[in-house]
Parts: structure tokens; C-alpha cells; sequence
């Protein structure tokens, strides 16, 4: 009996590490663009986590919101469409940063009115503040809450403390999902999120996700992942990415001509030349 039980250690200590996480859920989500428009979706998914790469997956349709902090780059693919688009970190944070002045310069033409606040609270919805927000983290039990401001709660989670990943929060906090003060905290979840409800903004819009795990497991995730599928044309992303600039070009065999038309000019007599 010593003997097998060694063994049982000894083959348990040959076998490699997990290199990831994946975890299977059931997702209600909220989308609310920077023009209040909102559009809701429930799906399946699929969360796969390596370090602080993060591929999210619809189990349904096969679309894919990439996160690759190794490489600084996110990735929107759609295979049903044939299409993807790609955003560096840097580029992603400027086309963000463009459209918030945008809503900042029409909040000052307005001051003193209701449209005023409104456009306030747009801001605030992305966690646009005067002044740096104070964030908190209360725990109870497996229970997480992190409140901003005291009373905007922007994770309200259960958590696997028996699994860590903390790279899913990293890379959220790497695209601007989160305020800096927010991501912060969010570390301190002390494991995987496995039920409750997520607010974070993505590309311009803001999210309410509630979600709970069906499954969680430590696994190898293979690099090809957090790679945009084969076969796909890169777009821009509608409602984020300005459409390429059309150019008007002259049709082939065209000929340009100043002359009157030919079907206005009277037809020459019998026996006339025509002119």
C-alpha cells in the first residue's frame, strides 16, 4: 500500500502544470452605447484564460473577443460573418478617448441644463470623474463586492478561491474596462469569478453582464486560442472604427466628352454627310 501510494505522489508530480483556465457559463448581457441605444443577448460561453491572455468565446455562434496583453492587441471575430477587427491597446484607448471628448465638448455648450447631467452621467458611466473615485472591496464569505463612490457597484460576484486567474481582470483592466482604481481592487477577488453580476465598458459601450459558472477547470489552452481564426477578412468595427474613406473612380471605357448629345442633334437629310 506505501509503495502504491508513493507512486500516486510520484506520478502526480510528473504530470505538467495547467498552463490555463476555462470556464463555461451562461451569460445575460446588457450593452448600452455612448448614445443610451441598449441591446441585450443571453448566450453560452466560453472563458479560456492563459497568464493574462483572455479569449472569450460565443458556444453558439462561434464569435470571439480576444484580449492578448502579451502582444498589447484586442480582436473582434466573427466567423459566421468571415470578418474581424483588430485594435492595438494604444489604438483601441485613442478611438475611446475621441469619442468621450466628444461627449465632454457637448456637455459644455449645455451647461446648466437637463441635457447637461445627461451627458454627465454618460461620462460617469465610463467612469469619466472630476476627481479620482474611491473604490472599496467588501467580502463575506465567498461573496465580492466592489463599490466605487460608495454606492456604484461594479462587480458583485461569487468566487472559486479554490482556482486562481487572476490575468482575466488584468486583461480588462488593460483595455480600459475598468477604471485604474477598480482594476486595482479587483485583484483582490481572491479567486475566479463564478456567479454575480460584472459593469465594465467595452469598445463604446457600457456592459451589465450577470453570468454564472456551469464549469471551471484548470487545463492546458493552446496558443492557437488567442489567434483570430483562419479565412477571416479584417474590417472596421461598426459604431467604434470610422469606415475606410470611399473614393469615386472613373468606370472603365468611360471617355469624358464635352460635346452635345448625340441623340439631341438633328439627323442629317438623305444624301446629307453627316457632319
Amino acid at each position: 500500500m506505501r509503495a502504491l501510494a508513493l507512486a500516486a505522489v510520484l506520478l502526480a508530480a510528473q504530470e505538467p502544470t495547467p498552463t490555463g483556465v476555462a470556464i463555461e457559463r451562461t451569460v445575460k448581457r446588457t450593452s448600452i452605447d455612448w448614445l443610451g441605444r441598449r441591446q441585450e443577448v443571453q448566450r453560452k460561453e466560453l472563458v479560456l484564460i492563459k497568464g493574462s491572455n483572455v479569449a472569450i468565446i460565443d458556444l453558439t455562434f462561434g464569435e470571439r473577443l480576444i484580449i492578448r496583453s502579451d502582444k498589447k492587441k484586442l480582436i473582434k471575430a466573427d466567423p459566421l460573418a468571415r470578418e474581424y477587427a483588430e485594435f492595438t491597446f494604444d489604438e483601441a484607448a485613442a478611438l475611446r478617448k475621441q469619442a468621450l471628448d466628444d461627449v465632454r465638448a457637448a456637455k459644455a455648450r449645455v451647461p446648466g441644463t437637463a441635457d447637461e447631467k445627461e451627458l454627465d452621467a454618460v461620462l460617469e458611466g465610463f467612469d469619466q470623474f472630476a476627481s479620482p473615485p474611491k473604490v472599496e472591496v467588501k467580502a463575506a464569505g465567498a461573496q465580492r463586492e466592489v463599490i466605487l463612490n460608495g454606492d456604484r457597484v461594479r462587480a458583485s460576484v461569487q468566487v472559486n478561491e479554490q482556482i486562481k486567474a487572476p490575468g482575466w481582470m488584468e486583461a480588462l483592466a488593460a483595455i480600459g474596462a475598468v477604471h485604474p482604481a477598480v482594476a486595482e481592487k479587483l485583484r483582490e477577488l481572491g479567486g475566479v469569478p463564478v456567479k454575480g453580476t460584472l459593469r465594465y465598458s467595452l469598445f463604446l459601450d457600457r456592459i451589465v453582464e450577470q453570468f454564472e459558472a456551469t464549469a471551471v477547470q484548470a487545463r492546458e489552452v493552446p496558443d492557437a486560442e488567442f489567434e483570430v481564426p483562419p479565412g477571416l477578412t479584417r474590417t472596421p468595427l461598426h459604431g467604434f472604427e470610422h469606415p475606410p474613406e470611399r473614393k469615386l473612380t472613373k468606370p472603365r471605357h468611360l471617355n469624358r466628352s464635352f460635346k452635345e448629345d448625340e441623340a439631341d442633334k438633328p439627323k442629317p437629310a438623305d444624301g446629307e454627310k453627316k457632319p
